[in-house]
């Protein structure tokens, strides 16, 4: 899983940086298979303004298709990427959940009897 991590209007500590990136590695770990790329954007939207407002967003790839994109703010870069690895998590799983299922329902479908050409019944 690529990992990309981009700063706008903000600085990260080298631990900063290495803890927001080991803890979406952490969250997204189970679904290693699944994701092709993670964009990580971390930004501080009011500037020196305060509060409530570093913003993490992902962008996640997903394998073969799809694409999930989950944002955050908080008032630590770190807090903000705990909260958005989490939600991320969760909305893979929601996603692969659901496409499994589609496929499970698709198959049944296909093999159900209900769907299959009647037999020839010869009467005489």
């Amino acid at each position: 899983m690529l990992i990309n991590v981009a700063l706008r209007k903000v600085t990260l500590s080298e631990q900063q940086h290495a803890w927001i990136e080991r803890r979406i590695r952490f969250a997204l770990g189970r679904f290693v298979s699944r994701i092709r790329r993670v964009s990580v954007t971390v930004g501080d939207i009011n500037g020196l303004r305060g509060g409530v407002d570093k913003e993490c967003r992902l962008q996640i790839s997903l394998h073969p298709h799809g694409e999930v994109i989950v944002a955050d703010v908080d008032t630590s870069f770190e807090g903000a990427a705990a909260n958005v690895s989490e939600r991320a998590a969760r909305t893979v799983a929601r996603l692969l959940e659901r496409s499994r299922e589609a496929r499970s329902e698709s198959d049944r479908n296909r093999l159900s009897p209900s769907r299959r050409m009647p037999s020839e019944v010869s009467v005489g």
